[in-house]
């Protein structure tokens, strides 16, 4: 019986070099493991023994990612018949991994042959199995398989179920991702969306619209300040609700040096037309007199001309017309730019 055993393993170890050297893909390289577990039986009826666990480990060898080789012992201490106290399970066992998942375990495939050996005697088995593998990390894993026993010659089927952790020796841990390398990049230094290899303008404000040169975009809009100060019928005063309308101009003018106004004075139609003429004279030289004086414009950027009755703004054949007449005005009309925002 014992020959017919060693001539079984070198059957085994013979096929599971044909089946690793038929497989697609080799691991890069191999690695041995040991699997230590716990084995139950459930024997032949005509075996006359009670079901039964015992212990058991394993060493193996991954051929592959989905091929292993396992020489496994298991010891069970047995209840039946006399003279069988003990039992020693010894078998050679290949392990094909599916690609397939069941969640998060792994389906497999197993068969071998091995031997029973008894307190009364040995027997040559072949075992058939499937199980699950669920890895608990890059060196651990937990294996379960149901089998079913084919003793030669007696023709007595056992099956049993076997569990194991399976640790690998020497496995090596997942390579940690590393962050791509990025090229160097051109620098945006304002953050204007221009690199500063082709910013024409750098220190842009960042509210900002650029153009592809990276130089704020300009809008220019056409503006204008209008200046109405009314008088009363023959005075030439200056009233203070119109002191905020002349300040206007004045802000304008000192922050653009560049720029000149003219003021033009209008009287309504009653009274002599010299007199009138000086009237309108007298109005838009007051008018440019706070200007110079109080709100601190350079005379000479401001001319002062007096129209008379000659150019009405509304009839003067009514009080509220003529009241509209009476006056000193000036529009000043330029250019603002302003820019684009984000």
């Amino acid at each position: 019986m014992k020959k017919n055993y060693l001539a079984t393993l070198r059957v085994m170890i013979a096929a599971g070099a044909v089946v690793v050297a038929s497989s697609a893909t080799f691991a890069e390289e191999g690695q041995f493991y040991i699997a230590p577990g716990l084995q139950w039986m459930n024997f032949d009826n005509d075996r006359g023994l009670d079901d039964d666990t015992g212990i058991a480990v394993g060493l193996g060898y991954d051929f592959t990612d989905k091929v292993s080789g396992e020489f496994n012992i298991s010891d069970i201490d047995l209840d039946g018949l006399p003279g069988n106290d003990e039992l020693r399970h010894y078998r050679l066992d290949l392990f094909y991994n599916f690609d397939q998942k069941i969640g998060q375990f792994t389906p497999f495939v197993v068969g071998g042959a091995g031997a029973n050996v008894f307190d009364s005697g040995d027997d040559t088995i072949f075992d058939l199995g499937v199980g699950l593998k669920y890895k608990i990390n890059e060196s651990l894993e937990w294996r379960t398989a149901y089998r079913k026993f084919f003793d030669q010659p007696s023709d007595l089927n056992d099956y049993g179920f076997d569990t194991a952790l399976v640790y690998h020796i020497g496995a090596k841990k997942a390579p940690m991702a590393k962050a791509p390398v990025s090229a160097p990049v051109d620098p945006d230094t304002d953050g204007d969306g221009v690199p500063d290899s082709r910013d024409a303008c750098p220190d842009t404000p960042r509210t900002h619209r650029v153009d592809a040169r990276g130089c704020s975009i300009a809008i220019e809009e056409p503006a204008r300040i209008e200046l109405h100060v009314n008088f009363d019928f023959d005075k030439s005063d200056v009233k203070a609700q119109y002191l905020s309308e002349i300040r206007k101009v004045a802000d304008y003018l000192n922050a653009n040096p560049g720029t000149t106004a003219t003021l033009e004075g209008h009287t309504d139609s009653r009274g002599a037309e010299p007199y009138n003429q000086r009237l309108s004279q007298r109005r838009v030289d007051a008018v440019k007199g706070v200007l110079v004086n109080q709100l601190g414009v350079g005379a000479s950027r401001l001319t002062a001309v007096g129209y008379g009755e000659s150019r009405p703004l509304a009839t003067n054949d009514t009080d509220a017309g003529r009241a509209q007449n009476r006056r000193v005005e000036s529009v000043i009309t330029y250019t603002i730019q302003r820019f684009e925002l984000r």
